[in-house]
């Protein structure tokens, strides 16, 4: 006997409308449906799909950030297909019994005091035990490199890489757990702010990744942890306002520095000092950036690759394509071609 399966939920709502959603099913094939349309597409693959399980699933959030709790009830082994184009990232601890991810070949255990980070991409296999039941947290790895940014106060090339398992028995990783403890009941009070407030709404989400930023171990883990640097000069902010607004233009290093008001080697030196970067490598990652974006949001029947990249202030195609995948990890026309499932 099943109840409320879901139907399909939209990508990057805009408001603050909570999605509601769980599936209670005593057959394998439904709930594998109900993952599919809430989670992201995966199979089970060590059952038949009228098999019998006890199984739940329930997710609470928006498509871009949330958390689901699921149980089955029975020994099983699923697979995540590769969806490259899904730009999402989860954190998944058990709440009882424990499990195993393997991704890339490495073993990730997954239990009350580890937790398994995941990202789309690669095909992932997750093992379920009979007594295991989930909680995973979702968020969008373009909000997450965003929120980092802003941390940082400089922009990033591409998404946050995190370290793929997570001790959650230090400080960190036990303040973590309470925040996200208060998330969980927020999101699932039908009085709280953040169901009324599309302001509430994003001081939730910005509360939620700035936690995982300084909780979890990743590249830039050091540099956020780090005591507070000098304030960064006027005429590097002031190169870095130019080039968000001129970034399609085709700029050089002089160009820059005589909006800045200072030499080139100025310009350079304040750049490499306060941004750990030079002027030309943050043009090159706030048109990559552009370029993401408008790759994500464009309509690939009426639009090309070529045309945004152009858009963008790219002049050699062969040059984008290669740093887009080194920042991405997917082509740009994988990007266009998107297929979501949320």
């Amino acid at each position: 006997m099943s109840r409320h399966m879901p139907a399909a939920m939209p990508r990057n709502s805009q408001d603050s409308q909570i999605i509601d959603q769980a599936c209670q099913s005593n057959r394998l094939d439904e709930l594998e449906n109900a993952l599919n349309v809430l989670v992201a597409p995966q199979r089970i693959v060590n059952a038949s799909a009228g098999d019998r399980a006890d199984s739940i699933l329930a997710y609470q959030g928006q498509a871009d950030l949330g958390v689901f709790q699921l149980r089955i009830g029975r020994d099983v082994e699923i697979n995540l297909e590769p969806e490259e184009a899904d730009d999402r990232i989860a954190f998944v601890r058990t709440a009882s019994g424990a499990g195993e991810l393997l991704i890339e070949g490495k073993t990730v255990p997954c239990s009350r005091e580890r937790a398994a980070i995941i990202t789309s991409g690669a095909q992932r296999i997750t093992r379920i035990a009979e007594d295991m039941e989930s909680k995973v947290f979702m968020a969008d790895r373009v909000k997450m490199a965003e929120c980092c940014a802003k941390l940082l106060g400089h922009d990033i090339p591409g998404f946050v890489n995190f370290d793929i398992s997570a001790d959650l028995e230090t400080a960190s990783g036990r303040s973590w757990l309470r925040l996200l403890s208060y998330a969980e009941a927020e999101l699932a009070d039908p009085h709280a702010f953040i169901r009324q407030s599309p302001v509430a709404w994003r001081q939730f989400e910005q509360q939620l990744l700035t936690g995982f930023l300084l909780s979890h171990q990743h590249g830039y883990s050091q540099a956020l942890l780090a005591p507070q640097a000098a304030a960064v000069p006027f005429y590097v902010k002031r190169a870095e306002a130019y080039i968000e607004a001129h970034f399609a233009e085709p700029l050089s290093l002089a160009d820059l520095a005589a909006q800045a008001g200072v030499s080139a080697r100025s310009l350079q030196n304040g750049f490499q000092n306060f941004r750990n970067i030079t002027p030309m490598g943050f043009l090159r990652s706030v048109r990559l950036r552009r370029a993401h974006e408008a790759l994500l949001s464009a309509d690939p029947a009426v639009v090309t690759v070529t045309q945004i990249a152009s858009a963008c202030g790219f002049t050699h195609l062969g040059e984008f394509g290669t740093a887009y995948r080194r920042v991405f990890g997917v082509t740009p026309g994988q990007t266009l071609q998107k297929k979501l499932r949320l």
